[in-house]
């Protein structure tokens, strides 16, 4: 109980509230309202678990990176989320493509059952090389690599089980 009246503090003193606000600033636009706060709060809350006042560190400025790892954090995982829906698939697919509409159809319920969609569809359908899916992910090649058989195997699995 101790440890939370200790957070609460911190969250309202007006120094680490501005720092806080002042290192999430760059998320504006890209994150809500409440995923910063909660950023700053889970920031606060592991900046003062883990700041060792033994370090040449300031604690305002651990905290400073800590929301900022937080706020970047939250921002790939809406990434993620955003690219795995399949609304994206009917803006990726020109009617101009090769695909009539039973063949789109099959291959967005094929796909659907990857971890990332998008990743195989920009691979197989917009013949992306590994080098730009991975510039386009902020990945390494051996990273996209990797997801691509993860998801092949799931596409396999799925269609032999029927």
């Amino acid at each position: 109980m101790k440890k939370l009246r200790k957070i609460e503090e911190l969250i309202k003193d007006s120094d680490i509230a501005s720092i806080s606000q002042k290192a999430a600033s760059s998320f504006r636009g890209v994150l809500s309202d409440d995923e910063i706060d909660s950023c700053i709060k889970n920031a606060v809350w592991k900046a003062s678990s883990k700041f060792n006042p033994k370090e040449k560190t300031k604690f305002t400025s651990f905290l400073y990176k800590g929301v900022k790892f937080e706020c970047s954090g939250q921002a790939r995982l809406n990434r993620r989320k955003k690219a795995c829906s399949l609304s994206k698939f009917d803006k990726a697919v020109n009617i101009n493509d090769n695909f009539n509409g039973f063949n789109r159809i099959d291959m967005l319920d094929e796909i659907s059952v990857c971890e990332d969609p998008m990743l195989i569809y920009d691979r197989f359908y917009r013949n992306m090389t590994i080098k730009e899916l991975a510039d386009m992910h902020n990945v390494c090649g051996e990273t996209i690599r990797n997801r691509i058989e993860k998801n092949l195997k799931k596409i396999k699995k799925s269609l032999t089980d029927g």
